[in-house]
């Protein structure tokens, strides 16, 4: 297995990072969704596009679906994310590519926790199942919870250091994200946060740019390799823009379910250049 693959799932972890500070009477479930935007790093040209869709409960986040749209906005994978796990850091999660026949995830709801892959053109995913849990292991969107709780440290300029849970290995691997710089979005000021592999292979391995609102934590914008692939298999490398005005509180589960039973399209039109 490649170091691009165990480079790449961590992006997963980072298109779902955001924290939704919304406040409800305890017990009682509401609605939010937002958006983002996926362009070409290099002619800027959109690539895809993201639908989050949270079920919260007294602020925080219970459950979460995110659609893959293509650029024309037809829907094509799918990714549920749910807090079913003792560690905040990691939920249970599960993704699907109906264009690839690709599939990944993590789930503890057996008896002993496991992460699995399907491969593209495989008929069944590999499992692999853990007796231990690390207690620094951290998946999927589990990381907006671990840069949440180490915030003070980050941004005092600590370098915090975690294990990832990577499904295309089967296995997990030693990451370290600390901030870089302080920046402005859309004349908002951020903070950012580089993600990238521990050891020596975060010498030579391209890290991940997130930047967070300075103010509300939320993350506003994501810069390097995607969990997306192209159709040839490829993972894009995309500037992901999640504009922090256009959050939407719904006012009923409806767009929550339509999210988990839309059916997903085997491919994308062809984008238009130029």
């Amino acid at each position: 297995m490649s170091i691009r693959n165990g480079n790449t799932w961590v992006a997963a972890c980072v298109l779902l990072a955001t924290t939704a500070a919304a406040e409800s009477l305890p017990g009682a479930r509401h609605y939010m969704s937002y958006d983002g935007t996926a362009f070409d790093t290099d002619d800027g040209q959109v690539l895809y596009r993201e639908s989050h869709f949270l079920a919260m409960e007294g602020g925080a986040v219970r459950e979460r679906l995110v659609l893959y749209r293509c650029a024309d906005g037809t829907p094509f994978a799918r990714k549920r994310v749910e807090n079913a796990f003792a560690s905040p850091w990691l939920p249970e999660f599960d993704m699907v590519d109906a264009r690839l026949g690709y599939r990944e995830g993590f789930s503890a709801k057996g008896q002993t926790p496991e992460v699995y892959v399907q491969e593209v053109g495989e008929d069944q995913p590999e499992r692999e199942t853990f007796d231990e849990i690390p207690e620094d292991l951290v998946g999927d969107a589990g990381f907006d919870s671990f840069v949440q709780d180490h915030w003070e440290q980050l941004v005092a300029g600590e370098t915090m250091r975690f294990k990832f849970l990577v499904p295309s290995r089967l296995d997990y691997m030693s990451f370290k994200v600390r901030q870089v710089r302080e920046d402005r979005i859309d004349d908002r000021p951020v903070r950012v946060f580089r993600l990238a592999l521990g050891g020596l292979l975060g010498l030579i391995v391209s890290g991940i740019d997130v930047s967070y609102d300075s103010q509300s934590r939320t993350l506003m914008r994501f810069e390097g390799l995607s969990n997306v692939r192209d159709e040839e298999g490829d993972n894009y490398v995309a500037r992901i823009d999640f504009p922090p005005d256009e959050r939407r509180e719904e006012a009923s589960s409806e767009p929550f379910e339509a999210a988990r039973n839309v059916q997903l399209a085997s491919a994308c039109a062809a984008p238009r250049r130029g």
